[in-house]
């Protein structure tokens, strides 16, 4: 005799194949989500990065109103002695006090270098090792932190451009006479915070065609700076070489503390007349670099000039206070006369 329901209905499950069917759909179904949620994921993150820019440019438009000059990029070129110098304290350590970091930013000694005993809490945890959300894409995952604990940034303060205007590579590469450690400046530009810093009445270019920090996400965590103690304006009086990279005996620029942390735009390394990189994001494939351009090389990929891990450009903040998202893919040149403060040319569209 059948069983049957007590509805007098024969009871009957799924079928193997019917149940086959509906883990597919499903399967579908998840596979079509899961980008959808990847791409609110990092518009968020895209966002977040944005604001950060934008809380620094108020927070440099505060520091502008109380000095009445924009703050140094922490390096920079000095144009009466044709060489590069550097303070000991950075853009973000002098910007704290408007960042809602006051706290910190008086607990610091100033008369001794970040690195110095001086500027540690009683526990002996440096000042600078203090992490920064305001300082860091949340779209940078490939950066490993720093081995001593120090807090990073993911943004590049510009201290100047070197980009030959008729070429389009560095000055003093390939035959071209002249570059920052050269005997001529050549076409080299200051910036809008450049070595000491620029009133608003400097900025001839306006202050809406002038980028004066951009982001800087995914460098090689440890980077080999280029300064030593002695080479700091005044010095840097208490360095401390077990804090520092080099074998103790040169700067940090991925430390947000660090003055290194400014930069000039040069373009990529392995951009050559004929055949240039691009100015944002240049050497973004393959991860960390080719073989000609390893990010651990200067003026390679993230390691002092413009890029960022977000699809398609870069977020920079302008001398106005305006944040753009602006395309990798922006020529050359274009780029150049946006990262000087008074070169005097026409701005196309970017």
């Amino acid at each position: 005799m059948d069983r049957r329901t007590v509805s007098g209905r024969r009871s009957r499950g799924f079928t193997l194949i019917e149940l086959l069917v509906v883990i597919a759909i499903i399967a579908v179904l998840i596979a079509l989500l899961l980008p959808a949620v990847q791409q609110a994921r990092e518009a968020a993150r895209r966002t977040q990065c944005r604001n950060n820019l934008k809380q620094l440019g108020l927070a440099v438009f505060n520091y502008e109103s109380t000095y009445t000059r924009f703050p140094a990029a922490g390096k920079g070129i000095n144009f009466s002695q044709i060489n590069l110098q550097a303070f000991p304290t950075s853009l973000f350590t002098a910007v704290l006090p408007y960042t809602d970091q006051a706290p910190l930013y008086n607990q610091f000694n100033f008369s001794v270098h970040y690195s110095n005993v001086l500027n540690r809490n009683t526990s002996g945890k440096p000042f600078a090792a203090t992490k920064i959300p305001a300082f860091l894409c949340p779209s940078n995952a490939i950066s490993k932190g720093d081995t001593l604990g120090y807090g990073e940034a993911d943004y590049m303060p510009i201290a100047f451009v070197d980009i030959d205007p008729v070429t389009g590579v560095r000055n003093g590469q390939n035959g071209i006479a002249g570059g920052a450690n050269g005997t001529s400046l050549g076409a080299t530009r200051d910036s809008a915070f450049g070595l000491y810093g620029n009133p608003i009445s400097n900025i001839s270019d306006g202050t809406s065609n002038t980028i004066s920090v951009v982001e800087q996400s995914g460098r090689p965590s440890n980077l080999i700076g280029k300064y030593t103690s002695a080479t700091y304006i005044g010095g840097a009086n208490g360095w401390d070489a077990t804090q520092m990279t080099g074998g103790g005996t040169k700067s940090a620029p991925n430390r947000w503390a660090d003055s290194d942390s400014g930069a000039g735009v040069s373009g990529q390394a392995n951009s050559i007349v004929g055949s240039l990189k691009q100015i944002f994001n240049g050497n973004k494939i393959p991860l960390n670099g080719p073989a000609d351009c390893p990010w651990s090389n200067n003026n390679c990929g993230p390691n002092n000039e413009p890029f960022s891990l977000h699809v398609g450009g870069v977020h920079a903040l302008l001398a106005d206070g305006s944040v753009r998202f602006i395309s990798e893919n922006l020529d050359t040149q274009t780029a150049r006369r946006l990262f000087g403060r008074d070169d005097g040319e026409t701005v196309s569209d970017f």
